[in-house]
């Protein structure tokens, strides 16, 4: 197994549990990178700037969630009646196909717009410059500014993004004898708080470079690594915005009557978030490097070392052809190429 394919399990890995939890009591934090992980060990995930440099900036985000006190029913998932003469104990498990919120497409939507990313990109993009593509430590009082105004109008065409699963529900529950009802079997809804924050924006550059005597492009993440420390950070500690949402607890299901049932208080949209401003302040650690995976190690799966090998609807051989004609007149094509002495 080479180096790019054990890199990549490992990043499916850790994006099943990119929702790394911090329990405190009710309360649970969360870090969510936007985009996610996954997609930029791919090329496509990457902007395309030329046809040698590609960029990415992406959203660190700290989530922190909230259990309310609000309690309320689903729909009714199954019927049960009882018999006059004995209690009947309802022992049962069964699996339904339900529609809930998608919470990590939701808030990747709310909190990266396409034309939020787009003037992110350029706000980055136009204060790095070659070849070392450091920014100002400056500049990221400047996206704060460009986030801020965006953030009302992203939240306002926000659409919550669900997704239909089986859920399995157990509903255990005796009941008595002689009981006229009809017992319905529904499911509980609890629900939460998600504060959802900008802790820091990262980004890196993959340039494609040959060397004064070489005709071969090869890759560079741009900027370098200082020692340990990352130099592609930029703090931002901005609140961006709160969701409220139901979430559908499959062990909570309960019996009740059918008279009990119509005066329970129901979930109208258990598929929807409500969105809110969010004012309160917060203020973290900056790390010394991004969480892993870093945007270094997402580079090295998505790009090959030379630009001849990356994958795409061409071949080799075109790549190839396109480097030695822009090598002409270069110091490459005199000491090695066509236009070497004999």
């Amino acid at each position: 197994m080479g180096l790019y394919e054990t890199s990549y399990i490992e990043i499916v890995r850790i994006c099943l549990d990119s929702l790394s939890r911090i329990r405190k009591g009710k309360r649970m934090d969360f870090k969510l990178t936007v985009p996610f992980a996954e997609e930029l060990t791919k090329e496509a995930g990457w902007i395309q700037l030329d046809r040698y440099l590609y960029f990415i900036a992406r959203f660190h985000l700290q989530i922190e969630q909230q259990q309310m006190r609000d309690f309320a029913v689903g729909d009714v998932l199954r019927t049960f009646r009882t018999t006059s003469h004995s209690e009947t104990e309802v022992v049962k498990v069964f699996e339904e196909e339900v529609t809930t919120v998608d919470l990590r497409e939701t808030t990747r939507s709310a909190a990266l717009s396409k034309d939020l990313s787009q003037k992110v990109t350029a706000t980055i993009a136009g204060g790095a410059k070659s070849p070392f593509y450091e920014v100002s430590a400056n500049l990221g009082s400047s996206l704060e500014q460009i986030i801020r105004s965006s953030l009302s109008e992203s939240i306002r065409s926000s659409a919550t993004l669900s997704r239909r699963e089986k859920k399995s529900f157990t509903v255990r529950q005796t009941i008595k004898q002689g009981v006229p009802d009809l017992q319905v079997a529904v499911a509980g809804y609890r629900k939460y708080r998600r504060d959802v924050y900008l802790h820091y924006i990262d980004y890196l550059f993959v340039e494609y470079k040959s060397t004064a005597f070489g005709l071969r492009k090869k890759k560079r993440n741009l900027p370098r690594p200082v020692g340990a420390a990352h130099v592609n950070l930029l703090p931002i500690h901005l609140p961006l915005f709160r969701l409220l949402y139901w979430n559908l607890e499959s062990e909570s299901s309960l019996l009740y009557t059918e008279t009990e049932y119509q005066n329970l208080t129901k979930v109208a949209h258990p598929d929807r978030v409500t969105f809110e401003e969010l004012q309160e302040p917060i203020k973290l650690a900056m790390p010394a490097r991004e969480e892993p995976p870093s945007l270094y190690t997402l580079s090295n799966i998505a790009f090959p070392l030379r630009w001849v090998d990356r994958k795409g609807p061409w071949t080799r051989e075109e790549l190839e052809q396109i480097e030695m004609n822009e090598a002409e007149g270069s110091a490459w094509w005199y000491q090695y190429g066509p236009g070497r002495k004999k």
